[in-house]
């Protein structure tokens, strides 16, 4: 589609106007409305030392030396007065424009991490290109160009030139150009003073702004993964952290800018003045005018016309604004388009998942009473929107995940995210929910045999070519204490199947049934390419992830035994403990074994009812793989694998072994085939004393 700046623009931008100033309630209209006050303030300024001139020339005139003390005290009065407005406009274009920037990044951010729309943005569409640098650096520019340099003069550019087409009989200038050198030299030593502070804040805002890039990139890189953690709201999270790190830099540049600006426009205005005191030396002390009439007193000092002068100013102003509303037109309709297909993938996946039952996304209730779902609900601590009382715990939403979580909470029809942020923030309960994970008690014992997830005629297929079937017509029952290995030569839509288990794929046939929903303490999936996000996150973090660390646990033995036993004491060395920033990157500093037993941990601290392992075990020796699922067995840790070697056999009840042509077979296993010797290893290595 061909861009351009025709009534398609106009129709994104009147989006993108909304998306900034929501209602009039919001702090961004509210700002607009007190900085058009202080601008209107500011050409009220601009007139009254527009004016000056003609009453010096009056005094000047007259050669009225006390009156002229007077008027020279009421122009500085004036020009500070004016400075002072100038510097406010300026400082309050500039909190406006962070203000909208942190609105239009909070609303794509929903969008973006919402039923994995980063996962299907960034997998499956092709027509929006760079979503990341859409998000960090064409907001910015866009938020900046329209806030800063464009909103205040169109608005008010009409009505100066009008105005001032009138005051251009009113003149105003410069004499004396050895003075102004000396005045120009002494200003641009007063800035370099001030600009000294400023460079070091610019260095750290560019800092923070690759920060916030990278971290758009890393949840690009690494999407499935994401969304095979079901870690979309801790990536929120963790993204919105970057953001206010970043607008948190950005005020205090701000600041730094307000007083820079202000002593700068205090030179610049105070020069125009200037020019009259240089005259009354002549007139007043060296009487080198008195020779000349009014009338050529006059005309020398009406050669520098003030409102000539801004006459110009305000033509070449708006010329100017010309190349800058070229810009905003194409970041515009790059932003606008982002969020009109993040908003379309919202739309198709809750139609997708929703139809036409009001049940939450990635779940289907299956044979369950009123009063079992009611305890279930209970015991995963999840709360209504109406619950939701008190301005404590809705600060503490509001700074993990924006001040638009209140639009959310009051406006949304999505139950579940609300209810799972929400609950997992309510700090009494998560006292009590950290106890019963820890004692593994969050559900009640689930008896053996229990259908806890079912495949009825399922059918998968290649989602990007639905004429390459991995799997046709799968018919499978995860039940409590069986645990399946999935087997197959590479390529061949393994993974495709735990996609479909976690709703990342939809079936291209056939029905697929959950008891539970999806979350860390019920359905675990590791996927194939670990994935530990970066920006000095601590061990425990790590850890802990998909979930967010709390101050809650101070007793570490858990961490300390789950580490040791995986052989990565060494690793908590390194990292400076549990609690300390890790200030390297695990993915590139680890090794792959290293990465997969660190992954294994978070099973192992979360304890799930059903873990889901792809490789997980293939860059570990044989011996490691041991005790990795002697663990599981321990933590009671049910499991579903994906993996090539022979050796996993011994540890899973059936094998689902897929076959070309989107052919299987479900294979009974030996359960009792783990061999003395393997019992002997475990016994002496202490992993099934816990």
């Amino acid at each position: 589609m061909k861009l351009d700046f025709d009534l398609l623009f106009g129709k994104r931008l009147l989006t993108f106007i909304h998306i900034l100033f929501p209602d009039f309630k919001n702090a961004s209209t509210l700002l607009v409305l007190v900085l058009l006050i202080i601008a209107i303030l500011d050409q009220i300024a601009t007139y009254f030392i527009g004016i000056l001139p003609s009453e010096f020339l009056v005094i000047l005139g007259k050669r009225d030396k006390h009156n002229f003390k007077y008027l020279t005290l009421k122009a500085i009065i004036f020009i500070i007065f004016k400075a002072l407005i100038l510097s406010l406009v300026k400082y309050l274009s500039s909190l406006l424009y962070l203000k909208c920037r942190e609105n239009f990044n909070y609303t794509l951010h929903r969008f973006y991490f919402k039923r994995h729309g980063f996962y299907r943005l960034n997998g499956f569409e092709q027509n929006i290109d760079n979503p990341d640098q859409r998000m960090t650096q064409d907001i910015e520019k866009a938020t900046r160009i329209f806030c800063t340099d464009l909103l205040c003069p169109i608005i008010l550019s009409p009505l100066i030139i009008i105005y001032y087409s009138y005051l251009t009989f009113i003149s105003a200038g410069w004499m004396a150009p050895l003075s102004i050198y000396i005045y120009f030299v002494i200003a641009t030593f007063t800035n370099k003073i001030l600009i000294s502070p400023i460079v070091s804040l610019t260095n750290e805002q560019e800092k923070r702004e690759g920060d916030f890039r990278l971290k758009h990139v890393e949840v690009r890189c690494n999407t499935e993964s994401i969304a095979f953690y079901q870690s979309g709201l801790i990536e929120n999270i963790l993204t919105n952290q970057k953001l206010q790190k970043l607008i948190k830099t950005q005020k205090e540049l701000v600041y730094k800018r307000f007083i820079l600006n202000f002593i700068t426009n205090t030179f610049n205005y105070f020069g125009g003045t200037l020019s009259y005191l240089i005259i009354g030396i002549p007139v007043f002390i060296t009487k080198s005018y008195d020779n000349l009439t009014i009338d050529e007193l006059t005309a020398l000092v009406s050669k520098n016309a003030f409102f000539y002068i801004y006459l110009i100013h305000a033509f070449t102003n708006l010329i100017s604004l010309s190349d800058n509303l070229g810009s905003l037109a194409g970041v515009t309709h790059r932003i606008i388009e982002l969020y009109e297909e993040l908003k379309r993938l919202h739309e198709d996946r809750l139609e997708t998942d929703r139809p036409p039952s009001t049940v939450p996304s990635n779940i289907v209730i299956i044979a369950s009473k009123d009063k079992q779902k009611r305890h279930t609900f209970q015991k995963l601590n999840c709360i209504k929107k109406q619950d939701v009382n008190g301005e404590s715990n809705l600060k503490k939403v509001e700074q993990l995940y924006g001040k638009q979580i209140k639009n959310i909470i009051n406006n949304d029809s999505d139950n579940d995210e609300v209810e799972c942020l929400l609950g997992e923030l309510h700090s009494s309960n998560l006292l009590d929910n950290e106890k019963e994970r820890l004692s593994n008690n969050s559900f009640d014992s689930s008896s053996d045999n229990e259908i806890v997830l079912k495949f009825d005629h399922v059918t998968i297929s290649n989602h990007f070519d639905n004429s390459t079937i991995f799997v046709n017509g799968l018919s499978l029952s995860l039940t409590i204490g069986k645990n399946l290995l999935i087997t197959g030569d590479s390529s061949i839509g393994k993974t495709s199947i735990l996609r479909v288990m976690a709703g990342l794929w939809e079936p291209s046939s056939g029905k697929v049934e959950r008891l539970w929903k999806i979350r860390p303490s019920t359905f675990f999936f590791t996927p194939q390419k670990t994935y530990f996000p970066s920006g000095g996150l601590s061990l425990r973090q790590q850890i802990v992830y998909p979930l967010k660390v709390f101050s809650i646990e101070n007793d570490t033995s858990q961490f300390q035994f789950i580490l040791q036993s995986l052989h990565l004491t060494n690793l908590q060395n390194r990292c400076g403990g549990l609690d300390s920033p890790i200030d390297f990157d695990l993915n590139e500093n680890l090794s792959p074994g290293e990465l997969q037993r660190l992954a294994i941990a978070r099973i192992l601290y979360h304890k799930p009812k059903f873990a889901f392992l792809d490789e997980s075990t293939s860059a570990v020796g044989l011996g490691m793989e041991t005790i990795i699922y002697k663990l599981l067995l321990q933590f009671n840790i049910n499991y579903v694998s994906v993996g090539h070697r022979d050796s996993l056999r011994k540890f899973h009840d059936k094998e689902l072994k897929i076959l070309s042509d989107g052919n299987w077979k479900m294979i009974d296993l030996d359960s009792i085939s783990i061999s003395s010797d393997d019992k002997s290893f475990i016994e002496n290595n202490s992993i099934l004393s816990i």
